[in-house]
Parts: C-alpha cells; structure tokens; sequence
C-alpha cells in the first residue's frame, strides 16, 4: 500500500521502543490493510513526498522531442520522436542497476519495456567473477517522474533544441510557466 501522510508524532514506550504517529486523509481508507498488518511486522520506508510531473509538462516534452526529431531527420538520417525521448531518458539517468542471469535478461527486458516508451533496459556491465550474470540498467519512462525530474529532462530537451536553432518557448513563457508551476507546488504542500 502507497498513501501521502504526514508525521505527526514520536513517542517512547515503557520498554524503549519508538512509537511513530502518521496523519492519512480519510479518504486513503486504510482501515483494512490496518486490521490485517496490526501486530504483525511490516516493511516500513518513508520518504519525502514529492509530486508527479504535470500532463502540461508532458506535453511540452513531446512537442520538444518532435521537434528535435524533425531537425535531426533533416540532417539525412531518419530519427523518430521516441527515439529522441529515449535518448533524453538516458541523459536525465532515472535508473536502476540490477543483476540477472543472462538466461533472464531478454525477458526482464521485454517486460520492463511494456510499461511504456521512456521503459527501456541496457546491458552497462558483467558481474564480476560470474560467466553467466549482468547487469541490466532499468529506465523508468517520465510517467514515474516528479516535478523536479521532469524540469530536468524539459531543460535538456530545451537546451538541446537551442544546440540546433530550434525555436522553443520564449524564455517569459517558460518563466511565467515555471512560476505558476512553483505556485501549485506551493499550494498543494504549502
């Protein structure tokens, strides 16, 4: 179960132990999965919440991928919109290593790469002291990025239309898009 809560309290038991207290919206109803994991260990990780990027963002990021491909295509040879994406994913470096048999590792590929476009999988290494064991590097594609990963692959998009004098948005529109982005971030963790 994922849910976005707050920390709330910390407090100490009698025998020492640290009793955690986290606020959830009632609308996460948890009930439930409380009363089937109360008293039994769970696995708990807590990270800081950050939002997901904007459909507004992801549909810059296609017009710019487009855009590039284009340019790229006119040069002689052919490059696709995805291929431009791709590309951008590998810059930007949202990954995972792994290790896997190589008996697994077209499989593992073929899976990761049915989530989506940006989903891909590279060989970057071999285990050491193993015949039969790499390691895999797992793209995740834009759809898992928050807002601050989501400016990242926009900027290299941008800086890589500017490389190829292609027209993007004026630097007053990026401005004025940035500043009503940062002001939803603000008001929805302010």
């Amino acid at each position: 179960m994922k849910v976005t809560g707050r920390l709330k309290d910390l407090t100490y038991a009698r025998g020492g132990e640290q009793i955690l207290s986290l606020a959830i919206p009632r609308e996460a109803e948890i009930g439930d999965a409380f009363d089937e994991l109360m008293n039994v260990d769970v696995d708990i990780t807590i990270v800081k919440h950050r939002k997901r990027r904007s459909n507004d963002a992801n549909a810059y990021c296609w017009v710019l991928c487009t855009k590039l491909a284009e340019a790229l295509s006119a040069e002689g040879e052919i490059h696709t919109k995805d291929e431009v994406y791709r590309d951008a994913i590998r810059a930007v470096g949202v990954h995972r290593d792994i290790e896997i048999s190589t008996d697994a590792e077209k499989t593992l590929m073929t899976v990761w790469e049915h989530y989506g476009t940006g989903w891909f999988a590279e060989r970057v290494d071999f285990v050491k002291g193993s015949e039969d064991k790499v390691i895999l590097r797992l793209y995740y594609g834009s759809s898992q990025y928050n807002t601050k990963c989501m400016s990242m692959l926009i900027d290299n998009l941008i800086q890589d239309c500017k490389a190829l004098g292609i027209e993007t948005a004026t630097p007053a529109e990026i401005a004025n898009l940035m500043e009503m982005w940062q002001a939803t971030e603000r008001k929805n963790h302010g």
